[in-house]
């Protein structure tokens, strides 16, 4: 069912060989979902090359789930066509912002609706300076650099952002706002373990601020999707959520953050406890409400699903794709419940 999915590798670096020469690169690897409104038979993943002319540089085949991965790519800018049952599918751009040599997680969709509700957790608000997170030594030259770059955020394209972020933290390595953001971006772009990284560094500048450490279990969790990662993923999530909790034992994204964690082991009776948790930490928060909606919807519990539902459609106003995939959920919750009364 679409919607249905409770969703939420570290860096490669460069390696010397020997005392004066670099060893080639292994490249990037791309991997992610493909994904369809029915299920599909064969799923076929086309690279191309959009630097040359589109030549075709890559054709693997996609898992029984969809999942496929791409080894050894050594440009930035692709082209993927997923074929599925045969058929072509459209084109999808793709422009790889992510450090040398990194893993990059692209899912692509195909078909009217989503393939999963896209669940928009807080994180800080990249439009909002806060004095406290500027060294107290940063130059004023540098530090209208950053204030250009936040008001660029929704405009500007990712890979120019990442440039001038990149270069003040170079120049001023104790930025905990530059690392955060740039996590933020690294993370929206697919490249979980740069922002991993650079979550982590800003949770060293600031070891009692609490949204970096969330941030690195939101990833985390998303990482974990990966069939390869799973495990090693979940593990690292849950220690950054206890991490976060022993800051801020109220923080009912952490309490979410667990849930999704644990829905993914299936530990399903857990997730559902770590979800009512949030809810009694913040009601009004709704990405738990969903996912506990969700939940009760894989357990097959039709009328808690279709109450958190119609609560959730109630309070918020997500948007036009959220809104007609959580509708999908609570008519097919409807259907279920009146047929199992049958």
């Amino acid at each position: 069912m679409a919607g249905r999915t409770l969703f939420f590798a570290w860096l490669i670096s460069w390696m010397i060989a020997g005392a004066s020469s670099l060893e080639a690169s292994t490249g990037y690897t791309l991997q992610g979902r493909i994904t369809v409104d029915k299920p599909a038979e064969s799923i076929r993943v086309l690279l191309q090359d959009r630097t040359s002319g589109n030549t075709e540089i890559a054709r693997v085949d996609a898992d029984k789930n969809g999942y496929y991965d791409i080894h050894g790519l050594q440009k930035r800018a692709y082209r993927l066509i997923a074929v599925v049952n045969g058929k072509k599918q459209e084109r999808r751009d793709i422009d790889i912002i992510c450090r040398s040599d990194s893993v990059v997680s692209m899912d692509f969709h195909y078909g009217k609706a989503a393939s999963k509700l896209m669940l928009h957790f807080p994180s800080e608000d990249p439009d909002v300076i806060d004095v406290s997170e500027t060294p107290l030594d940063v130059p004023n030259e540098i530090f209208r650099e950053y204030e250009k770059a936040l008001i660029d955020l929704k405009s500007a394209k990712p890979a120019k952002l990442v440039e001038k972020l990149e270069s003040i933290a170079e120049r001023v390595p104790n930025f905990f706002g530059v690392h955060s953001r740039l996590g933020l971006i690294y993370q929206q772009e697919g490249c979980f373990d740069d922002a991993a990284a650079e979550y982590a560094r800003a949770s060293e500048i600031s070891p009692r601020s609490v949204q970096p450490l969330l941030n690195l279990a939101s990833v985390q969790v998303q990482a974990a999707d990966a069939p390869e990662s799973h495990d090693t993923m979940l593990a690292a999530a849950l220690g950054t959520i206890n991490r976060a909790l022993a800051i801020k034992p109220s923080s009912a994204l952490a309490y979410c953050l667990y849930g999704a964690a644990h829905s993914m082991e299936e530990s399903f009776e857990q997730a559902e406890k770590d979800f009512h948790r949030a809810l009694e930490l913040d009601d009004d928060f709704s990405p738990a409400r969903l996912m506990l909606a969700n939940l009760y919807l894989h357990r097959e519990n039709w009328d808690a699903a279709i109450e958190n539902l119609d609560k959730y459609l109630e309070e918020n106003f997500p948007p036009a794709s959220d809104r007609r995939i959580v509708k999908n959920m609570l008519e097919e919750a409807r259907f279920k419940a009146q047929a199992a009364e049958k």
